[in-house]
């Protein structure tokens, strides 16, 4: 029997697929609540989603530094080592939503939230250009650094930003070495260690 060439039998055909294929991620994603999630509270919840800024140390971070900066402040976020350039690990991003009404920013913001060709310039600018991660820049990178940190101040002074807070470019372990400073005086801030459970790239590239 050779197939039918009456067009609107493929068209329904094809209806059924494209329906189908919904249908079944549903009821995946249903299977998925009733077997993990079903009876949890919403923090283990949000912990089974092993995304970073679910996680209870970012969690905790960001209830620290509720408590210590107030809330009419203004934040400068400064990342200060680490290599991921996944934007999973623009932690200033997700800062700024737990911290509100704090304001939030960040030094050559352009760059900052743009496409993931962006973020590595981002980083390039603190790391390399402000030395920010610790590294020797040269007699050369020295000048340029202390020309453009000038360039920033002249820039931020009318802002009237008091507190600055430093994390690494990292999802597992952003707050090891995290501080928080007002107006330069170190603030003692209580910091969770622990890496955090979150999805590595090939487990992320599978969701």
């Amino acid at each position: 029997m050779s197939p039918s060439k009456n067009p609107w039998y493929w068209a329904l055909g094809a209806c059924l697929v494209l329906g189908l294929v919904p249908a079944l991620g549903a009821f995946h994603e249903a299977r998925h609540f009733a077997t993990t999630r079903m009876g949890s509270s919403e923090a283990e919840q949000l912990r089974e989603l092993r995304l970073p800024w679910t996680q209870p140390q970012f969690l905790a971070m960001a209830a620290a530094l509720g408590e210590i900066v107030p809330e009419d402040a203004k934040l400068l976020c400064t990342p200060v080592g680490g290599t991921e350039q996944k934007g999973r690990s623009r932690w200033f991003l997700f800062l700024a939503d737990s911290l509100y009404p704090r304001q939030v920013y960040v030094r050559h913001p352009a760059p900052a939230s743009g496409t993931l060709m962006d973020y590595p310039a981002w980083l390039e600018y603190h790391f390399e250009v402000l030395g920010t991660d610790g590294r020797a820049l040269g007699f050369a990178g020295d000048i340029r650094k202390e020309e453009e940190e000038q360039r920033l101040a002249e820039a931020l002074e009318p802002l009237g930003i008091e507190w600055e807070f430093t994390y690494r470019v990292d999802s597992r372990r952003p707050f090891e070495d995290s501080k928080l400073y007002h107006n330069g005086v170190l603030v003692p801030l209580a910091v969770d260690a622990a890496p955090m459970e979150v999805l590595d790239e090939a487990e992320e590239g599978a969701e």
